[in-house]
């Protein structure tokens, strides 16, 4: 049986891309608010770079309300800050221990435009991926030339990788669908 360390550091590295695809999917904005859309900005405070959800509780409001509370309230200017600069292109309302942020709806042609960025970041996952791929087959080809393994391992390896890979593609497509179902059907 041929050395599986090739497929579990294989796996480990694709789950580890699929978590941050995962990730980018869900600050992408839909109708549904949801926390996941600020949590990961980074914000300057103290002398240090932290994220949003390090430093603050964050409040659904529903339909379209974020409400954002500091743990220490003069860090609330260094919050509002990173919010205005962040791709959400949304301006907090300022309160003397909190920060409001309300969500307009999304326009269709916003929605569009939100697509497009969902099919971007899909290519970016995939060539990813592709290169986590190749840098795999490169270590079996390698250990394959200097007879670490056999060409039967060699063969079973390449297919088994091939699972994963495809494996991870139809992941890719089954979260992209998601989102942009969410998009379309609000």
């Amino acid at each position: 049986m041929p050395d599986d360390s090739y497929i579990i550091e294989l796996k480990d590295n694709v789950r580890q891309k699929l978590n941050n695809y995962a990730e980018v999917l869900a600050a992408i904005r839909s109708n549904k608010i949801s926390a996941s859309l600020v949590e990961n900005i980074i914000v300057d405070c103290y002398g240090t770079q932290s994220s949003l959800k390090n430093l603050a509780n964050i409040i659904v409001q529903p339909p379209n309300i974020l409400i954002i509370e500091p743990w220490d309230s003069s860090i609330l200017n260094e919050l509002a800050h990173a919010i205005e600069v962040s791709p959400l292109h949304i301006m907090p309302q300022k309160d003397q221990k909190f920060l409001r942020l309300v969500f307009p709806s999304l326009t269709t042609e916003r929605r569009e435009q939100l697509i497009k960025v969902i099919n971007t970041e899909k290519e970016k996952i995939r060539i990813e991926i592709k290169q986590i791929r190749e840098d795999i087959i490169k270590k079996v080809e390698n250990d394959f030339q200097n007879k670490l393994i056999s060409e039967d391992q060699k063969f079973y390896l390449k297919k088994e990788i091939q699972k994963v890979i495809d494996d991870a593609n139809t992941k890719i497509d089954e979260l992209t669908i998601k989102k942009e179902t969410d998009l379309k059907n609000e």
